[in-house]
């Protein structure tokens, strides 16, 4: 059973992690609907480890260009060059700000059911209406600063478990008008620097508890799974914005908020 316990984790937060139905208010579910003890903080690690690998592999050509563009100070270089890397760095600042407060202060009164179950469900509504719009054919790279600032602050309220930091960022880039794949694709980037900030925090918790006594077996197959469901995932989101658009993700929502109120309400 404790193996188990490490496949669903993975599986769960590899599948969920990178779609707008919020990854961590699903791994809150795994623990309240099952008997099983806390992972701990270092499979919390190895499962991030995971999904930033297969974030990255699959973002390999963008990375790459980020770099190369956010080094190239040339002359008029804030005037022509695309500053892809600042917009990234604006855009995460608010949730950086207000994600070490969440972390130290707030994150155990917000891991409720019942604050799942509503956040799915408002938030799931609020991207329906922000991705209503069907003629968009701007690009997450045409946004300006302001409106990185913007996305920022939408991703601040993925600290809310339940809302998901894919969902509020792709609503927050569809208010904005930047077309459904783009704004998926702008999502996962902002989520790279989020995901290294979190497990900076949990690597130094660990080193703070002096915990010697790791299991490293159970650990290792959630990442290995995390890996493998996250880029599967992350293929299959994009192959159905390429055809259709996010309301697949919203009925899914809607359906567990009303599912986990009408049993904990």
């Amino acid at each position: 059973m404790f193996e188990i316990q490490y496949i669903v984790i993975g599986l769960v937060q590899g599948i969920t992690e990178f779609l707008p139905i919020s990854s961590s208010g699903h791994l809150i579910l795994i623990s309240a609907l099952t008997d099983w003890s806390d992972q701990g903080i270092f499979t919390d690690i190895a499962v991030h480890v995971g999904t930033l690998g297969a974030v990255v592999m699959y973002l390999r050509k963008y990375i790459k260009n980020i770099i190369i563009d956010f080094f190239s100070f040339k002359k008029n270089y804030f005037t022509k060059n695309h500053l892809w890397g600042i917009k990234i760095i604006i855009a995460t600042i608010p949730a950086l700000v207000v994600g070490f407060i969440v972390y130290e202060y707030l994150m155990d009164y917000l891991r409720n059911i019942i604050v799942i179950a509503w956040s799915s469900i408002i938030f799931g509504i609020i991207l329906y209406f922000a991705d209503r719009k069907k003629n968009s054919t701007k690009k997450w790279d045409d946004l300006n600063f302001l409106e990185a600032i913007i996305i920022g602050f939408f991703q601040v309220l993925a600290f809310i478990p339940g809302a998901s930091r894919a969902g509020v960022t792709i609503t927050g880039a569809r208010i904005l008008n930047v077309k459904r794949e783009s704004a998926a694709i702008f999502s996962m980037l902002l989520s790279i620097p989020i995901i290294i900030a979190s497990l900076a925090l949990s690597v130094i918790d660990i080193y703070t508890s002096n915990n010697s006594e790791l299991n490293l077996i159970g650990p290792l197959v959630a990442t290995i799974v995390s890996f493998i469901t996250a880029f599967i995932s992350i293929h299959f989101m994009m192959r159905i914005l390429h055809y259709t658009n996010f309301n697949i993700f919203i009925i899914y929502r809607i359906i567990l908020g009303i599912t986990l109120l009408s049993i904990y309400a």
